[in-house]
């Protein structure tokens, strides 16, 4: 199924009223194992479990928020929505204790992780010898062919060409030939660029997918609780672009789109989920 980023849900929307539960709902990584008690919500918010657990799960890695298909999150009344959240956060508690939740981690994380890299072949100093030395007759006979050209400048540098590649042919005898030394530490260095590129990929992955799911989860509860840290519930908005609500102040404009979401949904519902984030936090420390 394809999925759809807050940015492409948005201009779908006709309001963001309670989007905010699932907007967080996601970043919890929220699955229902009490299909009883789950239904309802998801009957209201419009989304079949299995669709919902998609936007779950990318929500969850990627660290983007992912809730296509939501689209009766809009009639979620204002009233209803602190409940909703408070009961999504018992069953975002609950899945993320359970071996499902970590099977399903610890699977996704397996397919995400850099695969080792083929290095190339060491090279030894005899095969770049010989490699050049193949090269160098080959220039040698070229420059021998050329004492016979009808070109005179041609002929007459032929001699001087052929004279320094046989110096050079001799050179390869020498231990300190610069030029072997050279190509030899360029043909050898690409398996040190080859591990290096993957000892940072592998640091990188170890970051934004750490072994353990809760250091992931804490990291998301700490995004929830810093991006609607400073929303202003005040803010003015004046028509935009084809009709678009936009903010006066366009500092709020730049703000991220979860800044944005909490603003539409409304400070208590945003309370209730920040509360909800900070409590968890404080469990899961």
């Amino acid at each position: 199924m394809k999925l759809s980023a807050f940015s492409l849900l948005a201009a779908r929307l006709k309001t963001f009223l309670a989007a905010l539960v699932i907007c967080f709902f996601c970043f919890f990584i929220m699955a229902v194992k009490t299909r009883q008690m789950a239904d309802d919500i998801w009957k209201q918010l419009g989304l079949a479990i299995p669709d919902a657990q998609l936007n779950i799960n990318h929500s969850f890695v990627q660290g983007r928020l992912y809730y296509f298909g939501a689209k009766n999150a809009k009639n979620v009344v204002a009233g209803d929505r602190v409940a909703t959240v408070k009961q999504l956060v018992t069953y975002a508690q609950q899945y993320s204790a359970s071996a499902e939740f970590k099977t399903a981690y610890k699977n996704y994380r397996t397919k995400m992780k850099p695969a080792q890299p083929q290095e190339l072949p060491a090279v030894t100093m005899e095969e770049i010898k010989a490699e050049e030395k193949l090269l160098l007759e080959q220039q040698l006979k070229t420059a021998e062919a050329n004492l016979n050209s009808p070109n005179p400048k041609i002929k007459n540098g032929a001699p001087t060409a052929i004279e320094n590649i046989n110096k050079q042919l001799k050179a390869l005898d020498d231990p300190n030939n610069p030029t072997l030394k050279r190509k030899f530490e360029n043909a050898n260095s690409m398996n040190d660029a080859i591990r290096k590129k993957y000892s940072e990929d592998v640091q990188k992955f170890e970051t934004k997918y750490p072994e353990d799911p809760q250091v992931l989860l804490k990291k998301r509860l700490q995004e929830i609780i810093d991006i609607t840290a400073d929303v202003d519930y005040a803010a003015e908005l004046k028509d935009g672009y084809k009709g678009k609500k936009v903010f006066v102040n366009p500092a709020y404009e730049k703000k991220p789109a979860e800044w944005k979401l909490a603003f539409r949904a409304g400070k208590p519902a945003t309370d209730a989920v920040r509360t909800a984030a900070q409590d968890w936090l404080k469990k899961l420390n």
